[in-house]
């Protein structure tokens, strides 16, 4: 039962992790180890020579990026709580196994699938396995020939470690499970690696041809029949990281080069059993390989050293070596400490195939909103054409008013050179621009609007504001206020508009926000051109008492010179403040106008749409974001 617990989870999934192993001892060399190289390498490595800053980065480096790893499992389970129907399962759970691990030694999954044509794939997948893994510097091992004397009908999990064992099987009452097969491969030890062997069906639409969608869900999710005592097939669910799928002759290269392999290259491969060609004369998106002539560079290889030409020329033109690059490729990361390839492109993966499933249905839903919008009652068409044609017309008024605003004769006063005399009234001018020309009719006709809309409704609807509004309304006026100033009520905590408050919240902001920056500088640069011009005056003034050489005209051009310089600096700093400025009111509004549009939009919406629909569309926009936050976790993970 012990070892049943190890294969079979609670949910039904097939479990390829085995226990840990024991750590195994590296035997060293006597004579390797008195040598000067062996004793330089242990002088740098002991820990009292490394600099104080190195230890510092380094630990920052891990620091944030366990942070990231947590961050990203975080964000995973929250994305597998709220759209648990949008993401695969499965291949979540395999992903977080991945992040819970010791960075660098996370287990790998890889599935070898011999294409179901006759006998000859799963024979072709045996012979790629252990071609994979074999050893040619050793003697045959009893893995091999268990491993060929193996029954292809029937699953087999491949556990590679540096221990050996006999291939063992599995049983119990209620599931027949996997035969498991202990190998020692002098490469791929201390990977945790884990192959699955088993024969797969080509994955095909209603139109004959394979999606990139269905090619995942059979490859990278493969479901492994159990035999129960019934006698019933009972599927089981076997996630992987990677699949490489195994044909032989003309008829798998037929069924294979219909497989989108080159969309999900990064997680499936595929790799035909072909004699006499090769990838460039048929076309293919798939690698040619001849395992006959592995086998027998092997076998070669095995009869002794003086054959290693031979081994290398029948190694290379199997092309199994372009195969076993493809494996390590997920195993091995630049950084032994650092996340495996294959986790990365597994996560990767997942958060894609989750952003895809949100956008078909968010498609999906606004479609069926405009569809919706066809068949509304004509009241509701009439305020969705009101609600378009005032934005319409409040762009316009933004335009034309703002335009005359800042061609007339209270902007003029502040040009550059009327600031010696104008600087105090900087604040009121603009003040009174702002309040006469920033979408004064606009805001009383959206009022008009929603109100229209309440009538429609029955009730007034709930409007969002901007979120500093709120705090704003709650926080009231001052206490300490003037005695010539007029009185202002308190309004009350929650007591906002019954419209758009969008508008006069926008003119406030920039009243208080803008205006005051605006009335600040040109105070700063009337006081710096008087103070540059002063100086050189001064200094011209001296310069003509101080030399009986210097004239007035000379003593006049330095002066001349300050003068010029710092009213050209003062003119090309306002010109500048007032330009940005002007671009900043107009895009300001622009922004009011698009925000109490939306506000709008979303109460007529709420009346057209039921809350179950604006419950889900939310949900879709928060799983959004949830996934662009996992992907910058995973963007900063190590």
């Amino acid at each position: 039962m012990a070892s049943k617990r190890s294969l079979v989870s609670r949910n039904g999934h097939l479990r390829l992790l085995t226990a840990p192993k024991p750590p195994v001892l590296s035997s060293v060399c006597p004579f390797c180890s008195l040598s000067p190289a062996s004793r330089a390498v242990k002088t740098r490595s002991r820990p009292g020579l490394k600099s104080q800053r190195w230890q510092s980065t380094s630990s920052a480096a891990v620091l944030a990026s366990s942070n990231a790893r947590n961050e990203l499992e975080k964000t995973l389970l929250e994305l597998q709580r709220k759209i648990p129907e949008l993401v695969n399962i499965s291949r979540l759970q395999l992903a977080l196994q991945g992040l819970r691990q010791a960075p660098g030694r996370e287990a790998i999954r890889v599935a070898i699938l011999g294409i179901a044509n006759g006998s000859e794939g799963r024979d072709a997948a045996r012979k790629v396995l252990k071609a994979l893994i074999v050893d040619p510097l050793v003697d045959e091992q009893e893995w091999e020939k268990r491993l060929d004397e193996h029954d292809t009908s029937r699953p087999l999990i491949i556990r590679v470690g540096p221990s050996q064992g006999q291939a063992t099987r599995l049983e119990s009452s209620k599931h027949n499970l996997p035969d498991v097969l202990e190998v020692s491969s002098a490469e791929l030890n201390g990977l945790n690696l884990e192959l699955l062997l088993m024969d797969a069906d080509v994955p095909v639409n209603g139109s004959g041809l394979a999606t990139v969608e269905s090619l995942e869900e059979s490859v990278l999710v493969p479901a492994v029949d159990l035999d129960s005592a019934d006698e019933h097939a009972t599927p089981m669910i076997t996630p992987v990281h990677q699949a490489l799928l195994v044909a032989d002759g003309l008829t798998g290269a037929v069924a294979i080069s219909g497989l989108p392999i080159l969309d999900c290259a990064d997680t499936i491969t595929a790799a035909v059993n072909l004699k006499g060609f090769s990838k460039e004369q048929l076309g293919a998106n798939f690698t040619v390989i001849d395992t006959s002539l592995a086998e027998e560079a092997i076998k070669l290889f095995r009869q002794g050293p003086q054959n290693a030409m031979s081994y290398e020329q029948r190694w290379s033109a199997s092309n199994l070596g372009l195969l076993v690059a493809w494996l390590k490729a997920g195993l091995k990361a630049a950084d032994d400490e650092a996340t495996k390839p294959a986790v990365r492109k597994l996560i990767a993966s997942v958060l894609q195939g989750a952003l895809s499933a949100i956008e078909t249905e968010s498609t999906s839903r606004k479609l069926s909103r405009e569809l919706s919008h066809s068949m509304i009652s004509p009241e509701m068409r009439a305020m969705n054409e009101g609600l378009s044609k005032w934005a319409q017309n409040a762009h316009a008024e933004l335009q034309e008013q703002l335009d005359l605003a800042f061609s007339g004769r209270r902007w003029r006063k502040l040009g550059w050179w009327k600031l010696f005399w104008r600087v105090d009234d900087v604040a009121m001018l603009t003040n009174e621009i702002l309040s006469q020309r920033f979408l004064p009719t606009s805001e009383q006709e959206l009022v008009y609007l929603t109100g229209q809309i309440a009538q429609l409704q029955g009730r007034a609807g709930q409007y969002s504001q901007p979120t500093s509004s709120r705090e704003a309304l709650s926080e009231g006026p001052s206490a300490g206020s003037a005695k010539n100033e007029p009185v202002i009520p308190v309004v009350p905590r929650l007591r906002l508009p019954k419209w758009p408050g969008h508008i006069a919240f926008t003119r406030r902001y920039i009243q208080n926000e803008t205006v005051p920056a605006l009335q600040s500088l040109a105070q700063q640069l009337v006081v710096q051109s008087l103070a540059t011009s002063s100086v050189t005056s001064c200094l011209a003034a001296l310069l003509y008492v101080s030399s009986f050489s210097s004239t007035i005209f000379e003593a006049g051009a330095v002066a001349a010179l300050g003068v010029v310089y710092s009213l050209g600096r003062m003119q090309k700093k306002w010109e500048t403040a007032r330009e940005f400025w002007e671009g900043e009111v107009r895009e300001e509004g622009r922004k009011a106008i698009r925000a109490a549009e939306e506000s709008a939009g979303e109460v007529l919406d709420g009346v057209q749409q039921n809350k179950l629909s604006t419950q889900r569309i939310k949900e879709l926009e928060q799983a959004s974001e949830l996934v662009a936050k996992a992907e910058d976790a995973l963007a900063r993970l190590k």
